[in-house]
């Protein structure tokens, strides 16, 4: 049986991507999760629809970059 939800740091590992990548997903409104308690989870189904759209922007030569460029940073 498949679980019913997923916590950030199995979403890490079913989607090898790093914890920060899996935040800013989360920020930018990629990857739907919701709170239990005051832990964020995630449905497996919400995990495959951002590695769809993922997969989807990759193809149309628009890859998503959760961080800034170099020329995108601002100097401090």
């Amino acid at each position: 049986m498949e679980p019913f939800k997923l916590s950030l740091t199995q979403i890490c590992t079913t989607s090898s991507e790093s914890l920060h990548t899996v935040y800013k997903a989360i920020a930018a409104g990629h990857l739907d999760t919701f709170l239990v308690g005051r832990r964020r989870c995630a449905r497996p189904e919400a995990v495959r629809r951002w590695v769809d759209y993922l997969e989807a922007q990759s193809r149309a030569g628009k890859p998503v970059v959760y961080r800034p460029r170099s020329s995108e940073r601002t100097a401090a």
